[in-house]
């Protein structure tokens, strides 16, 4: 029974251990997509996007490392909360993975477009408070801070509100100005992404309670 217990607290800090990289490699994405928008080159938005695979096989390295621990070392209740929440958490960032890499692709499409600079602001702001979203939940789910990440969860509503008065203004300025049109489709589209960014980010702060207190929590 030793043993058992030995191999599974050496396999749950390997899964953790791969979250960590695996929330490291999410925030650069993030930032990575935010340089494309500012003007980075093809090849280097090409370059995130195609690094959007090794953040999808790791996501896929914890849910079977995950499933395994499982399967074989009988874990207790809190051992199955921890594994079963490490694997919503992965599938989560994977997706945020996704964000960053369709916010890459949009960068792309707005390459030699008329673009609004008061609307590329407004993005890096709202990019700016999903990254230390991130950071938070990050430090939240390290530590089994279930208080930080309610905290967390509630900024959401200030990214909802930030995203409702970006789109606001950047569809006036597209009826202002039709030149502005194919760039502000984008520019929608990145605000939608950044949105989704925020309410994946909520997700994993919900797995936190649910490791720490066994409660399954609407926190969004």
């Amino acid at each position: 029974m030793l043993g058992n217990r030995l191999i599974l607290d050496v396999k749950k800090q390997q899964i953790e251990a791969n979250l960590a990289s695996l929330f490291a490699q999410v925030k650069q994405a993030i930032g990575g997509a935010m340089n494309c928008l500012l003007g980075a080159s093809a090849l280097d938005c090409q370059a995130l996007i195609n690094a959007d695979a090794g953040v999808n096989e790791k996501r896929r390295l914890i849910e079977q490392d995950c499933l395994v621990a499982i399967a074989s070392q009988q874990p207790v209740a809190h051992d199955l909360r921890d594994l079963v929440a490490d694997m919503r958490v992965a599938g989560e960032l994977e997706r945020m993975g996704d964000y960053a890499r369709d916010i890459a692709r949009d960068s792309l499409s707005l390459m030699g477009l008329a673009k609004d600079d008061r609307g590329l602001a407004d993005i890096q702001d709202m990019a700016r408070l999903c990254t230390d979203m991130l950071d938070q939940v990050a430090q939240s789910h390290r530590n089994g801070d279930a208080t930080l990440a309610r905290r967390v969860a509630a900024r959401n509503t200030e990214l909802h509100a930030s995203r409702k008065a970006l789109v606001d203004s950047t569809l006036t300025r597209m009826r202002e100005n039709p030149d502005l049109v194919d760039s502000g489709t984008h520019i929608l589209w990145i605000t939608h992404s950044l949105e989704r960014y925020g309410d994946r980010v909520t997700n994993i702060a919900e797995q936190v309670v649910f490791r720490v207190e066994g409660e399954t929590a609407e926190l969004g």
